[in-house]
């Protein structure tokens, strides 16, 4: 098995409906947070892969704005109140089975049919700190705490990127991008494509 580049066609219309759910949980928690809604990684760069034909899944960033009612210290009760949004929200317009589940640094969202999984999407919140970098609330299976836990290379990612693009290394940077997600299979490490995507980035430094 290796990684490929979806359609894009598929791409856009999953990433539709995604932001319709997502704008829903906003309309859910608006009592306790304002937040922003960022496509990701892969979603975002149109560097979405797929595993031969399994289905493909897009990652988004909540990116925490506003806490009217003072949570940000309590992260697991942020991650639970945003599982029980989507399970609400899920419940009402998907056909079929639907799990939301806390993996240990997103909220994953798995629809299924006839024993068959159709698409899934990560969902990560975020909070942007004081020093530049992102903080992404995590299960930490070890101790057993959520935390808010740095993003490593996150810090200025997005002008980062642009270099790359303006610099006329875009087709260097999708061909490394791809070796690192067939690696990363080939290991079995499930890093996520945020991840591979900001390792890319780091080889491309100015």
């Amino acid at each position: 098995m290796a990684y490929r580049y979806a359609n894009q066609n598929e791409v856009k219309e999953l990433n539709l409906w995604c932001l319709d759910v997502l704008h829903e949980i906003q309309d859910e928690v608006q009592e306790y947070f304002t937040f922003d809604i960022r496509l990701i990684g892969s979603g975002e760069k149109r560097l979405v892969t797929q595993n031969s034909d399994q289905c493909f899944d897009l990652d988004y960033n909540i990116i925490l704005q506003r806490d009217k009612q003072g949570l940000i210290d309590d992260p697991k009760k942020i991650k639970d109140l945003f599982i029980a949004k989507f399970d609400t929200v899920l419940g009402k317009c998907v056909d079929g089975y639907y799990h939301a589940c806390d993996s240990t640094s997103v909220i994953t969202v798995k629809i299924i049919r006839n024993n068959q999984m159709v698409y899934s999407f990560d969902v990560a919140i975020i909070v942007e700190g004081d020093d530049g970098y992102f903080y992404r609330l995590t299960n930490d299976k070890n101790t057993g705490r959520y935390i808010w836990n740095r993003v490593k290379g996150s810090h200025n990612y997005l002008e980062r990127f642009q270099y790359v693009k303006q610099t006329g290394q875009w087709v260097s940077f999708k061909k490394r991008y791809l070796e690192l997600k067939n690696m990363h299979l080939r290991r079995q490490d499930d890093v996520k494509s945020f991840s591979v995507f900001l390792e890319t980035l780091n080889e491309f430094r100015r």
